[in-house]
């Protein structure tokens, strides 16, 4: 009597999860539905940047300065990018008996990756190397000054419509030569040897190739404001 009691009681507790086992909708009902997942990202990480560039600095004699950028970023995959670019420029300067001005040329080229946070938001951080070289006028024998280095710092992207808004913190350290008696090449003058950069910027996308650029970087010692255009390939 007992065995029967004990298989009764199994028997009612089995049949009812035996019987909603083949329906996989009504079983699923009570429960809370996945998070879907991020769709493919409206941002493209396949551009290059043509831009003009206006320089400001802190030291009181060395006026603004003014030159072209080149920049690009191209995908590797769904989640890294090479990036790089080109600046080059010159500014006038005031250090007697010294007066003249200054040529200057920066490098970079480093490695990305991106992390989707939303549809059209992307968390970045990328890093790499840098070079500084620059052409002192008017000093007799021309002083050249040459410098290595790197970069490295998170950032962030956002699309909405037309309208992409980008922002990145890099912190970057070189070195290099020193010219002792200028103190135009000193942290505190034209070439500061390490701090940070801060790069916010928008991009107003006319169609899906060009886009209009307006942006900025503020170091230490160092302004610059960017305005250009985008093109995706």
């Amino acid at each position: 009597m007992k065995k029967q009691l004990i298989c009764f009681a199994v028997a009612s507790l089995l049949l009812p999860g035996v019987s909603f086992a083949g329906d996989w909708h009504t079983s699923g009902k009570g429960l809370a539905p996945l998070a879907p997942p991020v769709q493919e990202s409206c941002l493209s990480y396949d551009f290059i940047d043509l831009e003009y560039v206006h320089s400001a600095y802190d030291a009181g004699y060395i006026d603004d300065g003014q030159g072209f950028g080149f920049g690009f970023s191209k995908s590797l995959g769904h989640n890294f990018f090479l990036t790089g670019g080109f600046n080059g420029g010159s500014f006038d300067y005031n250090w007697a008996p010294h007066i003249g001005s200054v040529d200057t040329r920066a490098f970079r080229l480093g490695l990305g990756t991106h992390v989707a946070l939303a549809k059209c938001v992307d968390l970045t951080f990328e890093g790499g190397a840098t070079h500084v070289d620059a052409e002192f006028q008017n000093i007799h024998p021309v002083v050249e000054y040459d410098s290595w280095g790197y970069y490295v710092g998170p950032g962030l992207r956002a699309r909405s419509g037309r309208l992409e808004v980008y922002a990145k913190a890099l912190y970057f350290d070189r070195s290099g030569d020193g010219i002792p008696g200028h103190p135009y090449t000193s942290p505190n003058g034209a070439f500061a040897g390490h701090g940070w950069l801060f790069t916010p910027g928008m991009i107003f996308h006319l169609n899906e190739v060009f886009g209009i650029k307006v942006g900025g970087e503020f170091g230490e010692d160092t302004s610059n404001l960017l305005v250009g255009g985008r093109f995706h390939f």
